[in-house]
């Protein structure tokens, strides 16, 4: 029996139970389709800017304000996240992000005040994110109830989604770009907001949790994070591991120039290599968790991807590299659904989507000292030291999983171990059962993370 309440050959966990729930199609046809309308965006955007204003430091700002926005207001939000509900906060998550990404092409023609308008538009928009991907992680939960290894298959298709995606929206949005321009290409990207939110208002039920006591600053969320020996490791493993990442993708392309000539294309394919790893490794997902518990599973994939990252401190060739690159992707792949499910399924319902908040901000905050770090080690030392101090904190993070994993053990004896769910009432307040009708089991649907930022942009974490 795994710690999540579900032994890994149960009905759920053969795959008979996934597309049963509309909730969790709404919610898996909603990312893929805002998801690949954000995958364009990560081309046209920084493209509009820099032919716009002819700086790529203006091209900085504004995509560095869309990850100041998550990390920064996706903390201070957190409390509100809880209060609102996973569904409102979706609901207006995709109304804000589609009007705020139309307006981008506008704002960007502002002549001096362009980058500061359209910053400040990517920083709000950027802020959304957190709070998004939190609400998705809750709405997962709860629709899969207490059922570890549903949940870790419904998050590792939503993965799935996101990193096919990811693969195929970049070059698509190249080929878009030089047909039409910019602006159409950013303009579609609205578009599949509004489709996002119209599937998801139709088809997630009005159900929310009851409000939390006055939390604030996320607050309670934190607590409920700390309150656990196994959410505790694990979420602050994940703020190294998303250092780990963000360093080293930020090195790729310094890898390539270092290979020799054709420095574009070799960072292109170290890229994409991974992409496609990692999307393989969710497809595994649902097969491994017939033979494992979905707490085995993560943590196994974690020490598999821990070494993965010592090789890479080794002289290397271009090709081992690659390697490296494909086997950190497929055990990050296999690793991340589980970790996201078992950490959700053990945060109280009432303060889940707090809590979810909370530690995505602060992974992120963990991505973006990885991409300072990398910058300043690769200038000082080179590559080959970066690649310690990546290796490190990517051991670092398979140590806290074992410990959080061991932890959890001796405190429970083995036995499953699920929260209890928490009251639900509808979006006016009232008591559902005074009015008994058909409800999802624990608390209240609203749309994911992540993962962890696994194969998408950075602002999104790889890992959570």
């Amino acid at each position: 029996m795994s710690h999540t309440g579900t032994a890994p050959g149960t009905s759920a966990a053969r795959g008979t139970g996934l597309w049963r729930h509309p909730a969790l199609r709404a919610v898996l046809a909603a990312e893929c389709v805002s998801m690949l309308g954000s995958s364009l965006t990560v081309v046209a955007v920084p493209w509009l800017m820099l032919t716009r204003t002819g700086s790529a430091g203006a091209m900085g700002v504004v995509m560095a304000a869309q990850m100041a926005g998550t990390t920064l207001v996706g903390t201070l939000g957190a409390s509100w996240t809880g209060r609102a509900g996973p569904r409102r906060v979706m609901l207006l998550g995709d109304a804000c992000r589609g009007v705020l990404i139309a307006l981008v092409p506008l704002l960007a023609s502002a002549g001096t005040l362009a980058v500061p308008l359209t910053a400040a538009a990517m920083f709000v928009f950027g802020a959304v994110m957190a709070p998004y991907s939190a609400a998705q992680q809750a709405t997962l939960a709860d629709v899969a109830g207490e059922d570890g290894a549903l949940l870790s298959r419904a998050t590792a298709a939503l993965q799935g989604a996101m990193r096919l995606s990811m693969t195929l929206g970049p070059p698509l949005a190249g080929v878009l770009v030089a047909l039409f321009g910019s602006a159409p290409v950013i303009l579609a990207d609205a578009a599949s907001f509004a489709l996002s939110l119209l599937v998801l208002r139709r088809f997630l039920p009005p159900v929310v949790p009851s409000p939390p006591p006055p939390s604030r600053l996320g607050t309670a969320g934190l607590r409920a994070l700390l309150a656990d020996p196994l959410t505790a490791t694990w979420s602050l493993a994940l703020v190294c591991s998303e250092f780990a990442w963000q360093g080293l993708f930020a090195a790729l392309p310094v890898v390539a120039l270092e290979s020799g000539g054709h420095g574009s294309t070799v960072a292109g394919t170290l890229s994409g290599a991974f992409g496609a790893a990692a999307l393989t490794g969710t497809l595994l997902v649902g097969p491994l968790l017939r033979r494992l518990s979905a707490p085995v599973l993560a943590v196994g994939g974690r020490v598999l991807l821990a070494l993965c990252f010592l090789v890479l401190p080794l002289p290397l060739g271009i090709t081992a590299v690659f390697g490296c690159l494909v086997l950190a992707g497929l055990f990050n792949g296999v690793s991340s659904a589980p970790v996201a499910a078992v950490r959700a399924l053990r945060l109280p319902g009432a303060v889940r989507p707090e809590a979810l908040t909370v530690a995505t901000a602060v992974a992120l905050a963990g991505g973006t000292c990885g991409l300072l770090v990398s910058g300043t080690t690769i200038r000082a030392e080179g590559t080959r030291t970066l690649f310690v101090v990546l290796a490190l904190a990517q051991v670092t993070a398979a140590l806290l999983h074992l410990a959080g994993f061991a932890a959890d053990r001796r405190s429970t004896g083995a036995g499953p171990r699920t929260p209890a769910p928490g009251p639900v009432r509808d979006d006016d307040g009232a008591d559902p059962t005074a009015n008994p009708g058909p409800s999802l089991p624990g608390q209240a649907p609203g749309r994911t993370a992540l993962a962890a930022r696994d194969g998408v942009p950075p602002a999104q974490p790889r890992d959570s």
